[in-house]
């Protein structure tokens, strides 16, 4: 029997819109939380939010808040074109309902849509909480065709002009284009990037990928109002179900909306796939669509952001019940441990702030394209100690990659049990090097270009077409003289000269040589993205290449899409003996003008290591 609707109007009349801050689920204050069902539609309640629900599609049509819509739409979807396709004909069911939380079900089941999965997405509104928990089930029953799905995704569209502001990292919060700045907008090249000429954005351009971001690095991302003093935001309580890893980014927020994609699939993403005779499923969530009151909107942010940490603290839910798919706390275990990092050559390489965690690829395979199961992840302390907690049980692979070297380590093999630590004591990793000393190097191993010049602006649209004004053909590299920050760019692309056809770009690194080496010397080449790139290296002579390096992982249009990186892969090239000389050197690298327009390499880092 369902609980009676109490409006929340009636609620907010007499003043009750206190809120415990920071509290998972809002604590245990507050009204009762009610379950209206029409019919057609779910309606959840408490006294604070008031969350309506299409029962047929799992679409969110309204969420109030301090008497503000909220919500202009929300929903669930996979993929895009012909492909697309969101939860239709659901199932209703009640998972849980008492008077401190409602918890409803909605399941989709596969008929012939290209992706053979069945979807089951859940809403949960709990006492005091201002904001509404959602979690999705991916399932593919054994009778079910060979299947994959890409992007794979939950969006929340705010009412018009109601947020002025957004909120991302400490590069990108700022006051965005009103709906009338948007109509007034001029079209690009690009569909997706348009120019805004009036408001307080007059002079930019504006896309939903220059929020792109490391979903790992963020608890919570949103838009908020200083005249409203409220705020909307996604906001994590763990990023387990993601794929890929901590360096995997994907959209945030933007215009108007809160993305959420689990599938991570721009930026060169592994798609989610299962196999015919395969049954699979997987938990994406719980994750929590908050709603904030604060005095500006920089205030409703730092209390979105405390709000992840307490969501993070109480992760697993000990509300969440009943799942196997999600253990509670005591069937999960731990892995704790001591990283070391040796570099020979570079001895200030410390396991400091390194990432270290588990993932449970298949053979042959990488936690960079690792999506049908969990990965688990935590930063080292400033000794390298790490205890990664909340692991189900299982085996994994453990990988670690710190900034300043080059690679990872990998351990496979890993063990976790049910409501044990795994104590793995000291990993050392003795970083490897093709040479016996490095002659010179170029940026910082950190898997990203954010070093170089552009790094902190590389999320604006079009920064490319200003490279000719800024660098010239060929980029001349002085290695001691140079500042890397400046004169080497965050990308290599084509050359675009004004008046001209685009032309391969060379870069060229000048470098002194007390002595000729002997033996073969070594160049590294640290790609943090590649796109339909090819590399031809020379040197000492620019008329016919040493070599054409492809990179070994290629994709994801990152510089397109106002990227900062995409996947990372290491490449070296041999520079047999008699190629360098003793004075000076120059190494020269181009990609082809035939490439294409959106090709091009992000370096993370570059050295040259000689035998002696």
């Amino acid at each position: 029997m369902f609980f009676r609707f109490f409006p929340v109007a009636i609620i907010s009349a007499f003043g009750l819109t206190s809120i415990l801050a920071n509290i998972p689920g809002g604590g245990t204050a507050g009204s009762d939380v009610f379950l209206s069902d029409s019919g057609a539609e779910a309606v959840l309640a408490n006294g604070l939010i008031t969350a309506t629900i299409v029962k047929s599609t799992a679409t969110i049509t309204s969420l109030k808040y301090r008497s503000f819509e909220m919500f202009r739409e929300g929903y669930f979807s996979m993929d895009g074109g012909k492909s697309f396709r969101v939860p239709s004909h659901c199932t209703y069911a009640v998972k849980t309902q008492t008077a401190d939380m409602v918890d409803i079900g909605l399941k989709s089941f596969w008929h012939n849509e290209s992706e053979a999965f069945d979807i089951e997405i859940h809403y949960v509104l709990r006492r005091g909480a201002t904001g509404l928990y959602s979690y999705a089930l991916l399932s593919h029953p054994a009778n079910y065709p060979t299947t994959s799905v890409g992007e794979w995704r939950m969006v929340w569209k705010l009412s018009s002009d109601l947020l002025e502001k957004i909120y991302v990292d400490e590069l990108r919060h700022w006051t965005m284009p009103s709906s009338e700045d948007f109509k007034q907008a001029s079209p690009t090249g690009i569909k997706e990037i348009i120019k805004i000429n009036t408001g307080p954005r007059a002079g930019t351009f504006d896309c939903k990928y220059d929020f792109n971001a490391n979903y790992w690095d963020l608890g919570c991302w949103g838009h908020a109002s200083d005249a409203r003093q409220v705020g909307a935001w996604i906001v994590l309580g763990s990023h387990e179900f993601f794929n890929d890893g901590p360096t995997k980014q994907d959209l945030t927020a933007a215009s108007g909306i809160n993305h959420l994609h689990f599938g991570l699939n721009h930026y060169n993403a592994s798609s989610t796939p299962a196999a015919a005779g395969e049954a699979w499923q997987k938990i994406y969530g719980p994750f929590l669509l908050y709603c904030n009151h604060a005095a500006s909107g920089d205030a409703c942010w730092a209390d979105a952001q405390a709000q992840a940490k307490a969501e993070q603290a109480a992760w697993p839910y000990a509300w969440l019940t009943g799942n196997p798919l999600y253990p509670p706390a005591n069937g999960r275990g731990q892995i704790t441990g001591h990283f070391i990092v040796q570099d020979a050559l570079k001895p200030n390489v410390s396991a400091a702030n390194a990432w270290i965690g588990v993932a449970q690829p298949d053979a042959g395979g990488n936690w960079q394209f690792e999506s049908k199961r969990y990965q688990y992840w935590v930063k080292t302390d400033a000794q390298g100690n790490f205890t990664i907690p909340n692991v189900r049980p299982g085996t994994y692979t453990l990988s670690a990659f710190t900034t300043g070297a080059v690679g990872e380590f990998s351990k496979s093999g890993i063990t976790v049990t049910a409501s044990l630590a795994t104590a793995l004591g000291e990993l050392t990793w003795n970083v490897p090097h093709q040479g016996a000393r490095i002659a010179w190097e170029i940026g910082v191993p950190d898997r990203t270009a954010k070093e170089f010049r552009h790094g902190k602006d590389y999320f604006h649209g079009y920064v490319w077409a200003n490279l000719p004004q800024e660098f010239p053909n060929p980029l001349d590299y002085y290695v001691g003289q140079s500042d890397w920050q400046t004169d080497w760019n965050y990308a290599q692309t084509r050359y675009a000269a004004v008046g001209k056809n685009a032309e391969a770009w060379k870069w060229r690194i000048h470098f002194h040589l007390d002595h000729a080496p002997t033996g073969t010397a070594s160049l590294t080449l640290a790609i943090a993205s590649a796109n339909r790139a090819r590399i031809e290296v020379y040197v000492n002579n620019e008329r016919r290449p040493l070599t054409s390096v492809s990179p070994s992982v290629e994709g994801g249009n990152a510089l397109l899409r106002e990227g900062i990186h995409a996947k990372y892969c290491v490449e070296y090239v041999s520079i047999p003996t008699g190629k360098l000389q003793a004075g000076e050197n120059i190494i020269s690298l181009s990609i082809p003008e035939t490439s294409g327009a959106a090709s091009h390499v992000m370096y993370d880092y570059l050295n040259l290591e000689l035998t002696r």
